[in-house]
């Protein structure tokens, strides 16, 4: 028998599903409803788990909270910094963090819940602060990126971190309108199609060449 055939492997295989189980049916819960509104009940029903197995794996409802806030914030890490480290020339790069942003807007309504909800009333715990401050750190490092185009001559000359905060909120703006439950909600291809419009409007005027000082 190998190491993977013993019980022992194949118990902590099966709590791993598990846990990645109730990770997605809290983070399916998170972009739906206020994360006061969610009961430990709610996602163990979601995830087809019996709600004793929410406190095994997380202790409390706040810890299940954590657990997905990190895991998600992970996510968004990892996409955006690698959009900040491409090898790109610095305006395809500048380009491409927007793509990255909105596209994991997208994927992960229960983020942008949480953006959305702690920007109308301050975040109210742990975790939402800690989401808060690793966007104002990953909102720092576009405003590099920003810089960087710059200074390369790839833009015209603008203020790198006002340019930042605008797109910022655009986006976070535009990504929002998938969540509206009235005749002002987009569909997410839609926002898409909405943002790639958007984005060569803007880069157009970003690199109008009589802007960049050429002849």
């Amino acid at each position: 028998m190998t190491d993977a055939q013993t019980p022992a492997a194949r118990g902590s295989r099966r709590r791993e599903r598990t846990r990645t189980l109730l990770l997605e049916a809290a983070e399916q819960l998170l972009s739906e409803r206020a994360p006061e509104e969610i009961r430990i009940e709610d996602v163990a029903a979601q995830a087809g788990i019996s709600p004793a197995s929410v406190y095994v794996h997380f202790g409390t409802k706040d810890g299940l909270l954590a657990a997905v806030a990190e895991r998600v914030l992970a996510v968004a890490t990892d996409a955006l910094r690698s959009a900040y480290a491409s090898q790109a020339p610095p305006l395809e790069r500048f380009a491409g963090v927007g793509i990255a942003y909105l596209r994991l807007l997208l994927d992960h309504p229960a983020l942008l819940r949480y953006l959305t909800v702690t920007g109308e009333r301050g975040p109210r715990s742990p975790v939402e602060e800690e989401v808060v401050a690793r966007f104002t750190e990953l909102r720092q490092e576009f405003e590099q990126s920003i810089r960087e185009a710059v200074e390369a001559g790839a833009i015209r000359r603008v203020d790198p971190e006002l340019l930042s905060y605008m797109l910022f909120g655009a986006w976070n703006g535009v990504a929002a309108l998938t969540l509206r439950r009235d005749a002002l909600r987009l569909p997410s291809e839609r926002v898409e199609q909405a943002a790639t419009e958007a984005g060569v409007a803007l880069l157009d005027g970003l690199t109008r060449r009589e802007d960049l000082g050429s002849s």
